[in-house]
C-alpha cells in the first residue's frame, strides 16, 4: 500500500511519462496536431528531460535516500518505545 508521501511523485511520475508518450508521437506524426514541428520537437525535448528525471527519482538516489529516511524514522520510534518501556519498570 502506497504512503501518502508516495502518492504525489507517483501522480506527477504518470503525468510526465504519458505526456512525453504524446509528444513523442506527436513528434512522429505532427500533421495530426496541426502545430509546427519545430514546435513539437522543442517540447519533445524538454518532456524528455523530465522523463529522465521521473526514471532517476524512481531508480535513483532520490527513491534511496527516501527509504533510508523512513528506515531511520522506524527505528527511532523502536528505541524510543523501547526506552519508555524501560523507564517504566520497577
Amino acid at each position: 500500500m502506497l504512503q501518502k508521501t508516495q502518492i504525489a511523485p507517483l501522480i506527477v511520475s504518470v503525468i510526465v511519462l504519458a505526456g512525453f508518450g504524446v509528444l513523442s508521437f506527436l513528434a512522429m506524426k505532427p500533421e495530426l496536431s496541426g502545430v509546427k514541428e519545430s514546435v513539437v520537437l522543442f517540447l519533445l525535448g524538454a518532456w524528455s528531460t523530465m522523463a529522465a528525471g521521473v526514471v532517476s527519482y524512481w531508480l535513483g538516489s532520490s527513491n534511496s535516500s527516501a527509504k533510508k529516511d523512513d528506515t531511520i524514522a522506524k527505528k527511532d520510534d523502536t528505541i524510543q518505545s523501547m526506552a519508555a518501556t524501560a523507564s517504566n519498570k520497577p
